[in-house]
């Protein structure tokens, strides 16, 4: 797909990779509206990128994120392309698994991209064409100690993302996979849990890298994209 004058909805978009894919898409012409918790950021951004869009939303509220769906479909009068972006990592050994953050990383990292795409699907089937990008992980693909919730939850956006990809061909819409690998976002000081190792995310691939990449799944329309060559033999592709 074409990204310059198409209208293309980020979620997390305050900041890291969500923030880089909203300059990206902007700077090659495309309206980015942008989903995210704070809205103080979202505002601050938008007044960079013209023809943007602010929405506050926590995306694990399952009604505000189609509504605000729904906003941006009435605001611009199209929706071209979803990128899933929002997402946590969780630290704990099995044995310490606490019930109620699993279900809080699932929600986050399965659910609410599953409730997004539901709600862009019925605007992209009737204009016969659109594109959904989910973010993944490298961890997809690895048995990590103390990461197991994490791991499961892409695992399950694997799964899901690829079903949907061949359930969705037949109405135009694409459906792909990002795989970044270690980014220098706050993925680890926004972690829930105190299990795992303690690694410098500040040292990882610039998200703007991973942005890059984001960009060429909207243009390639390929199942799987991935941000280094070990990723993607890990993954067999």
């Amino acid at each position: 797909m074409q990204i310059a004058d198409h209208v293309f909805v980020v979620t997390g978009a305050s900041s890291g990779i969500g923030l880089s894919t909203a300059e990206a898409l902007a700077a090659r012409g495309a309206k980015v509206a942008l989903i995210a918790r704070n809205t103080e950021a979202l505002q601050e951004l938008s007044a960079r990128l013209p023809g943007s869009l602010a929405v506050t939303a926590d995306v694990t509220d399952f009604p505000a994120l189609t509504a605000a769906i729904t906003e941006i479909h009435n605001h611009y009068g199209r929706l071209d392309g979803l990128i899933n972006n929002a997402g946590r990592g969780y630290g704990a050994s099995v044995e310490t698994i606490d019930p109620q953050a699993f279900t809080d990383i699932f929600t986050l990292n399965v659910l609410a991209p599953i409730v997004g795409m539901q709600a862009v699907i019925p605007i992209m089937r009737a204009a016969g064409a659109g594109v959904i990008i989910n973010g993944n992980s490298g961890t997809s693909f690895m048995t990590i100690p103390d990461y197991s919730v994490y791991s499961a939850s892409k695992r399950a956006l694997l799964g899901i993302t690829q079903t949907a990809r061949g359930e969705l061909a037949g109405d135009g819409i694409v459906v792909s996979e990002v795989y970044p690998g270690m980014t220098a976002t706050d993925f680890g000081r926004n972690r829930l849990g105190a299990g795992g190792d303690t690694t410098d995310y500040s040292v990882g691939d610039p998200p703007e890298l991973v942005a890059e990449l984001i960009v060429q799944a909207i243009e390639g329309g390929e199942a799987q994209y991935f941000v280094n060559d070990f990723l993607r033999k890990l993954a067999g592709a």
